[in-house]
């Protein structure tokens, strides 16, 4: 990244749900933005890793911004009026709510350039459920007026996504594809082979529809067959989504001991050399 020329330094302001999720995925790009002489800062739900942001140079200003439905009247206009005190260059929102309540909230306070990270379109574009049904199509509209906004332009991780927001409207001069948030490969490199069984990891927070229902199926399947391997998961559950995986199946899962529940963990990288 060029470092900025200018006499006042240029302000991002990200606008993250979860401090953890910040970290995970855009701590570098924002440290990187710093040291090209941008004035960076965070807001996001404060938990347990604002110390890793600020030991990073980065800003932290602590916002509630649920992953439910929740108020939106109110986060919207707490958005506003925090991008009224901010005065943000740029917001680059990440995620399906705060890329919709962003915008709108940065479209009314006069933010003149947005970036916004559509990472994944959601329960609202996935599921059946009535309310998510009735939601969606004015999301889809609303979301399609936004996105076309000048110096405003969305980012999507795979095609498919890039064509359900074509679909609903978004030019695709405003859509861009990043096929995600990058690997530091001076932490996530092969090792040596690991002894026998072999270990399956999922990695992913426990619902639904990341695929978890089928991972633990396909592991009770293949354990039927006499496969000899470890099926691990390896995640929470995430409360605010619509899709956690009860608390009672899981019990049932380790009841069952098909696979193992390792919870949180911030050192993948020594999951995966398991």
């Amino acid at each position: 990244m060029d470092k900025v020329q200018v006499s006042t330094r240029t302000k991002i302001l990200f606008v993250v749900t979860e401090d953890w999720y910040f970290v995970s995925h855009r701590l570098l790009l924002a440290v990187a933005a710093r040291e090209a002489g941008y004035d960076v800062a965070v807001a996001t739900r404060v938990r347990r890793h604002a110390e890793t942001i600020r030991r990073a140079g980065i800003r932290v200003i602590p916002f509630e911004l649920s992953r439910r439905i929740g108020n939106p009247l109110l986060e919207l206009m707490g958005l506003f009026f925090l991008y009224r005190r901010e005065r943000p260059d740029i917001v680059h929102h990440v995620a399906l709510k705060p890329v919709f309540l962003g915008g709108l909230a940065g479209w009314l306070a006069g933010v003149s350039s947005q970036v916004n990270a559509v990472a994944g379109l959601g329960w609202l574009f996935i599921s059946r459920s009535r309310t998510a049904r009735w939601m969606s199509p004015l999301i889809r509209w609303i979301l399609a007026r936004l996105l076309n906004t000048p110096q405003y332009r969305a980012i999507v991780q795979n095609p498919d996504d890039a064509e359900l927001l074509k679909k609903a409207g978004v030019s695709e001069s405003h859509v861009r594809i990043i096929r995600g948030a990058g690997v530091d490969t001076n932490e996530f490199s092969p090792g040596s082979e690991p002894p026998e069984p072999i270990c399956v990891v999922l990695a992913t927070r426990i619902l639904w529809d990341k695929g978890v229902g089928e991972f633990v199926e396909a592991a009770r399947q293949l354990k039927k067959d006499g496969v000899k391997a470890r099926f691990i998961l390896v995640g929470e559950p995430d409360p605010d989504n619509p899709a956690v995986v009860p608390e009672e199946t899981l019990r049932v899962w380790r009841k069952e001991n098909i696979v193992e529940l390792w919870g949180y963990r911030d050192d993948m990288a020594t999951v995966f050399h398991t």
